[in-house]
């Protein structure tokens, strides 16, 4: 996690040095979401969804006053949601997680009716393309349209029926790969600072669940993420 961190450090200063041109910008932000799972399985429910957190460096250039490019590094804490099994066939879904040594024995199969809460983190590289109005007054209003994210899986844990924190980073997909869109504004401070505030919505389409046995369901997390930022 360390290294992840440094990682993330060295991008933004990087890329701070860059924004001394003026068609670069470099900044920081930390958001807030409200994520929750799907699948492709009329059998398996979405049931529940979590709260996390993201903290990240990004840079923006720009080809013109009102059109840029958005490109960073960061961290992604707590996306999933609870996932609800409601059909079991005999002697399917014996276990979900074969790889990843859970706590008891007991939770190798689930029966009907089993909530699966997922909690995943990622180190992430979100790329957009972004369009901004220009200046009235203090402000100014952008649209992020295509919106796209690289993750790389980090760490996975599960509640199983009644089981907590039980590690299946075996038993998950490396890739997370979601596009969305977003809207905001921006305020200047003062000068070249601006703080940003946008809404996200974000849609994942690689499977980040493990298949086993006869469960080839594509599961995948979706989030709605509040953006909150530093420009210089």
């Amino acid at each position: 996690m360390k290294k992840l961190l440094i990682l993330s450090v060295c991008l933004f200063s990087i890329i701070r040095v860059e924004a001394q041109d003026k068609k670069f910008r470099a900044g920081f932000e930390l958001s807030p979401f409200v994520s929750w799972m799907k699948t492709d399985q009329k059998t398996i429910e979405s049931a529940g969804s979590r709260v996390g957190l993201n903290l990240a460096s990004s840079g923006e250039y720009y080809f013109t006053e009102n059109l840029a490019v958005r490109l960073g590094l960061g961290l992604s804490f707590g996306q999933g949601g609870t996932l609800k099994h409601n059909e079991i066939p005999v002697g399917q879904f014996t276990n979900l997680f074969p790889d990843s040594g859970l706590s008891s024995p007991s939770l190798d199969s689930i029966t009907r009716g089993t909530d699966i809460g997922y909690r995943l983190n990622y180190l992430e590289i979100p790329f957009a393309l972004k369009m901004q109005t220009n200046a009235y007054g203090q402000f100014r209003y952008f649209a992020e349209i295509p919106s796209f994210t690289l993750g790389f899986r980090t760490g996975a844990k599960a509640n199983i029926g009644g089981s907590s924190g039980e590690n299946i980073i075996k038993d998950t997909g490396l890739i997370n790969l979601s596009w969305g869109v977003g809207i905001g504004t921006i305020y200047n401070i003062s000068g070249d600072t601006d703080i940003v505030g946008g809404l996200y919505y974000q849609s994942g389409f690689t499977d980040v669940t493990g298949d086993a046995g006869t469960d080839n369901s594509k599961g995948t997390p979706h989030r709605i993420v509040l953006r909150i930022g530093v420009l210089f």
